[in-house]
């Protein structure tokens, strides 16, 4: 298991697919990634992830990394386009 650091400073235990995740996600802080890409960097080349997965693995992120996982501002999920993670929590022009 990693570990990431979770908004309020302490670490919490990720599992590798979280992890893989949130490191596509960190290194394209700012950038919605479309779900494609995601499932491509997460489960790679012929693997059988899908939308449900990914949204399951993007959910369990949410409950280990956000103040509220109800109301995220780090990750979050642009419907029908992907997911975007903001290392600064601002909500984005428009929103």
């Amino acid at each position: 298991m990693q570990a990431v650091s979770r908004a309020g400073g302490s670490p919490v235990r990720v599992a590798h697919l979280e992890f893989r995740l949130f490191q596509l996600l960190l290194a394209n802080a700012g950038q919605v990634l479309p779900s494609e890409r995601l499932l491509l960097h997460v489960w790679g080349e012929g693997a059988s992830g899908d939308r449900q997965l990914l949204k399951q693995l993007v959910r369990r992120l949410h409950q280990k990394i956000e103040v509220d996982a109800g109301s995220p501002r780090y990750l979050v999920t642009a419907a029908g386009l992907g997911d975007d993670f903001r290392p600064d929590g601002e909500a984005r022009e428009g929103e």
